[in-house]
């Protein structure tokens, strides 16, 4: 071994140890990093896939949800488009744009103020009792995509 080129490890030297241990790291950085970036809503790739379970009375309207995109001042960064990707099978959908109240991870501050978006709302068929399913595609206008299903259970 030469002289400057640490002790010998199994790993070669106590600097090869050191790159290895660096590049272990780093990769666990990184799985974190991402880990940690799904949980509090940014988006590592420009799709997202997200299932919901809801229940609901019978004879009544549930809302899905009010999607919108804002600036930290709580503005519109621009137009959200929600499209129906699969229609319910005992029931309807309405699709309405406006102002309305969502939730936002990292704008918290703007989750008690109405901001302009696509509100959701699903209708069961008269007489329904069941289960049925919506799926919807949200098209944010930073390019992200959010594919969302419903099962919901009408009772």
């Amino acid at each position: 071994m030469k002289a400057g080129h640490g002790v010998a490890t199994r790993h070669g030297t106590v600097r090869g140890a050191a790159r290895v241990a660096s590049r272990r790291f780093q990769t666990i950085t990184a799985t974190a990093s991402l880990l940690l970036a799904s949980l509090i809503g940014f988006d590592a790739s420009a799709q997202t896939y997200i299932t919901s379970n809801k229940t609901m009375v019978a004879g009544g309207a549930l809302a899905l949800g009010h999607y919108a995109s804002v600036n930290p001042d709580c503005s519109s960064k621009g137009k959200t488009t929600v499209r129906l990707s699969s229609a319910p099978a005992h029931g309807s959908v309405r699709l309405r744009e406006g102002r309305g109240f969502s939730f936002f991870q990292s704008y918290q501050q703007c989750n008690s103020r109405r901001v302009e978006g696509v509100t959701v709302e699903y209708r069961p068929e008269r007489g329904f009792l069941g289960a049925d399913t919506v799926g919807l595609d949200i098209l944010y206008p930073s390019g992200n995509e959010r594919m969302n299903t419903y099962y919901i259970t009408v009772k």
